[in-house]
């Protein structure tokens, strides 16, 4: 494909593995002089796009194109398309994601022409992004706080990529918050809720079951299904994704900061924590060898890291209740409780939809506040 405005600039489908590798590699050229990038781990990368090994090619489509300009690449984005995504909301939605691109509005608008016109050839109406693939992905675009710390599983985005999105028509669809949240007890006024949800006949707290974990994540994903239901762009978690999580969270997970909420034996609750493995890898620069693979291990299981994020935390629906009410502090005081006495300092909880006032009610009693913001756009076809 080839713009009219600039005869030097291609952008072209990724159809080699040298493409591939080019599409993967570009960040490393981009973010040089950020202190802040980590790029994750290539090998994490490769999986992500494969649909050989991402469950999202079992409810969707995608396609991948990189923007090459004298023989370099200068840009790269996908086009996506969650069947299960528009079967549950009645949509005819298509998403870009992965995007990267130099500081050039020619480059931008070619790449997400690219992506339009995939979408619109396949019936698309309406186009939302980033999401790379989909909602249970890396999802947003950061617009804030790109002087703190990068997070295990969130976008990585530079300052002027918004404002080049904004010029191609593109407006806010939904803003996804980031709370930065330090470990230490929390205030008095909480610790009556706290005391009097703990003693709810046949409440437990535990602390997720490496030894059965594929079953431990079935509990955790009812519990997802559940409570995120009724959420902007929930998509149901498939079976192939939720064996996936299983195997991810076989390899890094903390088990003293996953914990599950039951009543009466009944999953009631949860919050999942994970030490942040952008800390532990952010000297590899991407790259695992037998020797980091070893270095990893220890900083994840023996050593620990200083920061953590939590990735899901929620109360099932039936249990939101008034003796119920302080569940949602109970589960987070055991995470205190579990953290403090590993290494960890403080942690992110993440993303949490801008809307989701139920959510941000809770934040403040911890002294959390928004650190980030991440931003999903969307534009009609």
């Amino acid at each position: 494909m080839q713009t009219p405005a600039a005869t030097n600039l291609q952008v072209m489908p990724v159809r080699t593995r040298a493409d591939r590798e080019r599409f993967l590699r570009l960040p490393w050229r981009l973010y040089r002089d950020r202190k802040t990038w980590v790029p994750n781990l290539l090998l994490l990368q490769r999986d992500a796009i494969s649909p050989k090994k991402n469950p999202f090619f079992d409810k969707g489509e995608a396609e991948l194109f990189l923007a090459m300009r004298d023989g370099q690449a200068v840009g790269r984005i996908s086009a996506s398309i969650d069947w299960e995504h528009n079967r549950h909301h009645g949509e005819q939605t298509g998403f870009f994601g992965f995007f990267e691109a130099i500081d050039d509005g020619q480059v931008v608008r070619s790449l997400l022409y690219a992506a339009e016109d995939w979408l619109s050839q396949r019936g698309m109406k309406t186009v939302r992004g980033p999401l790379s693939f989909s909602i249970n992905e890396e999802a947003g675009l950061q617009v804030e706080g790109f002087e703190e710390p990068a997070m295990i599983a969130m976008p990585q985005s530079l300052p002027y990529y918004g404002r080049l999105i904004e010029a191609e028509g593109y407006v806010k669809a939904m803003d996804l918050l980031a709370y930065r949240w330090q470990i230490k007890r929390p205030p008095e006024r909480m610790m009556e809720a706290i005391e009097r949800t703990k003693a709810y006949p046949g409440l437990t707290v535990r602390q997720v079951r490496m030894s059965r974990l594929k079953k431990e994540v079935d509990i955790l994903l009812d519990i997802y299904n559940d409570t995120w239901s009724e959420n902007w762009g929930y998509v149901p978690v498939s079976k192939p994704e939720a064996a996936k999580l299983a195997s991810d969270l076989r390899l890094i997970a903390d088990p003293k900061v996953v914990l599950i909420a039951e009543v009466d034996g009944e999953p009631a609750g949860m919050v999942v924590g994970l030490p942040n493995l952008y800390e532990a890898i952010r000297d590899f620069q991407g790259f695992l060898d037998p020797w980091k693979a070893l270095k990893l291990l220890w900083r994840l299981k023996v050593r620990g890291t200083k920061t953590g994020r939590i990735i899901l935390f929620g109360v099932k629906r039936k249990f939101r209740t008034r003796q119920l009410y302080g569940l949602p502090f109970l589960l987070l005081y055991e995470l205190f409780l579990a953290a403090s006495k590993r290494r960890y300092e403080w942690c992110e909880e993440s993303w949490i939809l801008e809307n989701n006032t139920r959510l941000h009610a809770i934040m403040p009693y911890w002294d959390a506040y928004v650190y980030k913001r991440y931003r999903i756009y969307e534009k009609a076809l």
